[in-house]
């Protein structure tokens, strides 16, 4: 064996070097905590709902609960996780990841339905701010529709079959519109396809929650989703495009 090579577990050891307490005491740090959890409100995602557990200083994990479930409302799906939570939680056997400790929660069952995670430096619970949906579907449609007048075409980027055509907004890219190549061959006719369509007049469609945001769709006159445009739910912005996806197909031929 190479001396000079790093075996897995000889790296895992030199990222966990900082951590000051073991497993036992991990699980011990949550295991006292639990009795502080309060159940958040509910987000939508996809089917189903994320649930937050919260311990008075943030929010400690997220339950995924699934419309299978019955869940077809928020209440009902804060109501399964109460209900799970008063039946008592309890702390399973903590990994060390590097130098932070993941620990799962178990319901009355001894089925894992969380994890929290444990700070192997200080001993301390990692906690993410509580984050509250502040906008509604209406406000979110109206806010998008309040910016299509400064939305600006960029430039087109090669895809292989396909271009993608960026669409900013305050000099951020909020949209990706993928074209064909068949009626669009060159970059410059890609761009000049979307201007024409903007100019012909682009309308926001009804939104759909997902977790924090929310995705508004872009039709064009001829009542095609061009692509969604990203509005945080809590702070009522336009955000950033997440990059398309390598396996997306165009929207447009």
């Amino acid at each position: 064996m190479n001396r000079n090579s790093s075996a897995p577990g000889q790296w895992n050891q030199s990222w966990s070097g900082n951590v000051t307490i073991n497993a036992a005491q991990a699980k011990a740090v949550v295991s006292a905590d639990i009795q502080n959890f309060t159940v958040g409100t509910p987000v939508p995602l996809r089917a189903g709902w994320v649930v937050p557990i919260e311990n008075g200083k943030g929010v400690v994990t997220s339950i995924r609960v699934t419309n299978k479930t019955g869940a077809s409302a928020a209440d009902q799906a804060k109501s399964i996780v109460e209900d799970s939570l008063s039946k008592g939680w309890q702390a399973g056997e903590p990994r060390l990841m590097r130098i932070i400790y993941r620990v799962p929660l178990l319901n009355s069952n001894s089925t894992i339905v969380g994890f929290v995670r444990v700070d192997g430096r200080n001993g301390e619970i990692i906690t993410r701010p509580s984050i509250t949906v502040t906008i509604t579907s209406d406000q979110a449609k109206i806010i998008v529709s309040n910016a299509l007048s400064s939305f600006t075409v960029g430039d087109a980027r090669d895809r292989g079959s396909m271009w993608v055509v960026n669409v900013t907004y305050n000099g951020t890219t909020v949209m990706n519109v993928p074209l064909g190549k068949v009626n669009t061959p060159t970059s410059a006719d890609a761009v000049k396809a979307v201007q024409n369509s903007m100019t012909q007049g682009w309308s926001a469609g009804e939104p759909k929650q997902l977790g924090y945001i929310y995705n508004v769709p872009i039709i064009d006159s001829n009542n095609n989703i061009l692509g969604y445009i990203v509005v945080n739910g809590s702070t009522g912005h336009i955000t950033a495009k997440l990059p398309m996806l390598r396996n997306a197909r165009p929207l447009l031929r």
